[in-house]
């Protein structure tokens, strides 16, 4: 047969095999028709959509929220909606979309569709669509009958689940992992280790050698393992008491909710009032806050104590800091408030339930039975509320902070400000409507026509005499006004001038043998005291911004820092200044001693004004010089009289009207919380596919549905204080924070994966205990402290470290204790405190720049660091730029949670012990101690390994340190900080068995 005619009779073949296929379509339908109509899905559509759609629409990242692998995911449709409309195959997106008319809408991509495959789904869509295929019943990524079962997410036992107490119960459990796996119990720890083992998980902090000393003591005393026990129940309950308890489990909470004191977006702007939350957060942890109420209080604080104590009330809302310190991101924060709410989301779920929440904001969760919905319906409730404002580069400085005083306290710190404020004002609109009379009366004869003594441009260094004689009368005055020329700049200028009595008319001093005189270098003496300045024989000197007809008011005691500088100025420049040393004075220039000198404005003159307390002939002498030669082309002066006998007190008036009313204090300081606060509430619309710009359905604010999907009140509020409870009282909040402590002990968790009690997940190693355990802290009233207690109390954890087995590597059975380094934290701490360096209280504030001066920008972001001997739990933590202490030692990294601290050993480690000026600076203040305490080396070698191991040197380290001293160079004291840095970088000190 030839190819022509060989495709000729495929294509009749197919053509026919087409039509048959309706044709029994039809001819089934009229006799059975849902057995028909799904043997034609089996036959002829399913495989179009698997060879040509499953590719992109199906399993958990089909494309477009498509699935075209079971009915419910083709009815439930994508982000456009159902892609398919059974009986009506024309408008069916699928139809449209393989047919290729819409440029933008053809499927599959890869090609346009065989016209055979074509009209086979379009008389499908037409016949009804049946699809035999039954989805799995899932809620998001789980199997339903999974997820209603998964061990996480069911209620604690009902009753004990024995009467064995909880420290026993945690034996018996091990113990039998151990025997199932083949594994022998390590013997108990040395008192010592243990003392610092407990010191360290509970304090942060190590023993001292005393403390070692007498626990030791006390522990070799104990005939039997009750003794024993009561000693080492007084010693916990001891450290539990410290208030540096709360600094170091805080710190461990502190992880978990990625707190910082930067706001993370692109300038990470401070958050001056963060360290409110951070000290509440260790507070909680003395106090022995029920962990159910410190859930709570984080969650909606300021809801649940709005009617408590002050304090309390305070309390709550510095709680809620849990929230505001979510990370703002971009450069106008307000633009991705949805990011900080899926921040805020997502932490929840992580840090409470061990659930990944925030991925549930694009799709349904992949894994973990969490919706969108689910999502969307927190993100309502967070939605209704009003976070604190960072400030970000386009809009400036924070704002929100929450008050921690009603209204009502408020009003009565306010009250005494209010008051002089209003007494102030009205003074002060009574003095303006006066100084507007003066001020009118002064310009009006000030534009008399004046006697020009002198006028010239001041070269460089150049001085300028000016002389006259005139009659003047009781009442009249003189003015010498120094203007800018056109170029203004270092217009500093020096005043000479004196005025000499020469002749009396009808003056009183008529009768006087001696001539009257008055000198400008009178303002020398307390120039300050007040302008007008009062001089000899009742006259006054007036200094005067000329240009405005005002007096300069504003008082400078120290000009640039200087006590022998002081000048009257306007705000600005003019001004008038003195120099009262015998010596000159280096500035901006060099000022000649016992000067007087004044400086005019950019566009303003200065001028300085005599009024005559007589009448008489005077002679006028002086000269004006540049005082700060620059090249440019100086100033004008002139001296003007004015012949009114008014004048004077015109100018008096005047310059009382201008003397500053008494300044009111700075208004009173409202203490704030960098917190979250009630807004209007609403629901959110679900986002598609995650983007703010394409919303969908409003879903409305309620729990998670594999929880109840229990919808909030309807009291108008947000919703928290609902979502707050439901978090709180959930078993799967007891155990994750019942695995978080016993990791935090151990440095594994019953449940290895902290944050994710999930399908991705790791299944906890001894489930019943696990089970028990959060059973019992439950009914001990969610009290941590007693959580301790059991732990530290057990067998399990006295035991000694050693080695791991080789059948248990990872020491998952707990046969030994593993041996750990110090955190970041720890290991700065016991440095401070080798040093007797530490400072123990609780600061506040960071040393903020003002948030007036912030210009931080995405090239200039703010960066920090803070120097402090206060416990390093308070360091100032930043998002972009992490502390350098912290991110060498693996520090919590403050941009997302961190659930365990990694322990890494890297060659930055190293040179820190080698180089860093902090370090150095504790092994010097150790050294110099020892040297000026102890003249032996035997006595100086046990005090330091005392100071810094807790324990007498050996023989033979004691012979290590006599030959190293023998060689190594230098004074004593850098002898002996040598040795101290050998220490202090020592596995011994650096590690806890």
């Amino acid at each position: 047969m030839n190819r022509p005619i060989q495709h000729l009779t495929i294509c009749l073949l197919a053509a026919s095999l087409a039509c048959l296929g309706n044709f029994a379509l039809h001819q089934c339908a009229a006799q059975n028709p849902t057995d028909a109509k799904e043997e034609f899905f089996e036959a002829r559509i399913r495989p179009i959509l698997v060879e040509h759609c499953y590719e992109c629409h199906s399993g958990t990242s089909s494309k477009g929220g498509l699935t075209l692998e079971s009915q419910n995911g083709w009815q439930k449709g994508g982000d456009s909606g159902p892609s398919i409309i059974p009986g009506n195959a024309k408008d069916s997106l699928l139809i449209q979309a393989v047919h290729y008319d819409d440029s933008a809408l053809q499927m599959p991509p890869s090609g346009k569709l065989p016209k055979e495959a074509i009209e086979a789904l379009t008389l499908w869509i037409e016949q009804g669509a049946i699809d035999p295929r039954k989805a799995e019943t899932k809620i998001a990524g789980m199997n339903a009958q999974t997820a209603k079962q998964w061990w996480a997410f069911q209620p604690l036992p009902a009753a004990t689940l024995t009467n064995v107490p909880p420290t026993e119960w945690i034996d018996e459990q091990i113990h039998l992992q151990l025997l199932s796996n083949g594994l022998t119990p390590a013997p108990e720890a040395k008192p010592k280790d243990l003392l610092r083992r407990m010191h360290f998980d509970l304090l942060g902090l190590p023993p001292t050698s005393h403390q070692v000393d007498a626990f030791v003591t006390q522990w070799d005393q104990c005939t039997n393992k009750t003794q024993r026990n009561e000693v080492l129940s007084r010693w916990i309950d001891d450290l539990l008491d410290s208030p540096q308890y709360g600094v170091h489990w805080g710190r461990h909470w502190l992880d978990v909710v990625r707190y910082a004191d930067t706001a993370g977006e692109n300038t990470d702007r401070p958050l001056v009032h963060a360290w409110r939350y951070r000290n509440w957060v260790m507070d909680a942890f003395n106090k022995d806050l029920p962990f159910s109420d410190f859930v709570r209080y984080q969650i909606a604080g300021d809801l649940l104590l709005n009617t408590a104590t002050a304090q309390q009330r305070r309390d709550g809302i510095i709680a809620t800091g849990y929230l505001a310190i979510a990370r703002r991101f971009g450069h106008d924060i307000d633009k991705d408030m949805h990011l900080t709410y899926e921040d805020v989301i997502d932490n929840v779920g992580r840090a409470f339930m061990g659930l990944s929440i925030g991925c549930a904001r694009c799709h349904d969760h992949k894994y973990d039975p969490v919706t969108a919905e689910d999502y969307y319906a927190l993100y309502g409730i967070f939605d209704s509320c009003r976070f604190s404002f960072p400030g970000c580069e386009p809009k400036g400085q924070p704002k929100d902070m929450v008050p921690l005083l009603t209204q009502t306290e408020i009003d009565q710190l306010l009250a005494p400000y209010l008051a002089k404020k209003q007494r102030l004002d009205q003074a002060a609109e009574e003095r303006r409507t006066a100084t507007e009379s003066h001020r009118k009366q002064f310009a009006e004869l000030a534009a008399i026509t004046p006697n020009v003594v002198a006028e010239s441009n001041v070269a460089e260094g150049a001085t300028v005499p000016f002389e006259a004689e005139l009659s003047i009368r009781k009442g009249e005055a003189l003015l010498l006004s120094i203007s800018p020329n056109g170029n203004y700049g270092a217009d500093t200028t020096k005043v000479q001038w004196e005025i000499t009595e020469v002749s009396s008319g009808t003056s009183p001093a008529a009768n006087e043998n001696k001539p009257k005189s008055w000198n400008v270098n009178e303002l020398l003496d307390d120039l300050l005291a007040s302008n007008p300045r009062p001089s000899t024989h009742q006259a006054h000197w007036c200094l005067i911004d000329t240009t405005a007809n005002t007096f300069l008011v504003d008082r400078k005691p120290k000009v640039q820092g200087n006590d022998a500088l002081s000048a009257w100025e306007a705000q600005a420049p003019p001004s008038v200044l003195v120099n009262t040393s015998d010596q000159p004075v280096t500035v901006w220039t060099n000022l000649s001693p016992k000067s007087v000198f004044v400086h005019p404005g950019p566009d303003h003159s200065v001028g300085i004004a005599w009024t005559c307390p007589i009448n008489a002939e005077i002679k006028i002498i002086g000269n004006v010089s540049d005082a700060h030669p620059s090249g440019g082309d100086g100033v004008s002066f002139r001296l003007t009289h004015f012949p009114s006998p008014q004048i004077s007190d015109a100018l008096l008036q005047l310059g009382q009207a201008s003397e500053p009313l008494d300044k009111i204090e700075p208004t009173p300081s409202i203490p704030v919380a960098y917190a979250v606060a009630e807004a209007q509430a609403k629901n959110a619309k679900l986002h598609l596919r995650g983007d703010p710009e394409k919303l969908g359905d409003e879903i409305p604010r309620r729990w998670l549905g594999i929880f109840g999907a229990q919808t909030i009140a309807e009291n108008g509020e947000s919703g928290r204080k609902d979502l707050a409870e439901w978090i709180a009282t959930s078993p799967l909040t007891a155990r994750v924070i019942v695995n978080r402590v016993w990791q935090w002990h151990f440095g594994k968790g019953i449940v290895p994966s902290a944050n994710d009690f999930g399908a991705r997940g790791d299944s906890p190693s001894h489930p019943q205990l696990l089970e028990h355990l959060t059973k019992e802290f439950v009914r001990s009233g969610y009290s941590l402290k007693t959580l301790h207690r059991w732990i530290l109390l057990s067998d399990t954890y006295r035991r000694a470290s050693q080695t791991p087995n080789d059948a248990d590597p990872e020491n998952k059975w707990l046969s030994h204790f593993s041996r750990r380094r110090l955190s970041a934290e720890e290991m700065r701490d016991s440095l401070l405190a080798a040093s007797q360096s530490l400072d123990l209280t609780f600061p506040e504030q960071h040393p903020f720049p003002p948030e007036s001066s912030w210009t931080f920008t995405q090239h200039d972001p703010f960066n920090a660091v803070y120097d402090s001997n206060h416990r390093t739990a308070f360091q100032m933590v930043q998002r972009q730029r992490r502390h350098p202490f912290l991110a060498t030692f693996d520090g919590a990294d403050p941009n997302g949670t961190t659930p365990s601290r990694q322990s890494t050993t890297v060659p930055t480690q190293a040179l820190y012990f080698m180089n860093d000026p902090f370090f150095h600076a504790q092994a010097n203040r150790i050294a110099t101690r020892l040297v000026g305490a102890h003249s032996s080396t035997l006595d100086r070698t046990n005090e330091l390994y005392r100071i810094l191991l807790q324990r007498d040197a050996t023989s033979e380290e004691t012979q290590r340190i006599s030959e190293f001293l023998s060689k190594y160079p230098g004074t004593e004291s850098q002898q002996w900080a040598a040795i101290t840095r050998v220490l202090l970088a020592s596995n011994e000190f650096l590690h806890i068995d």
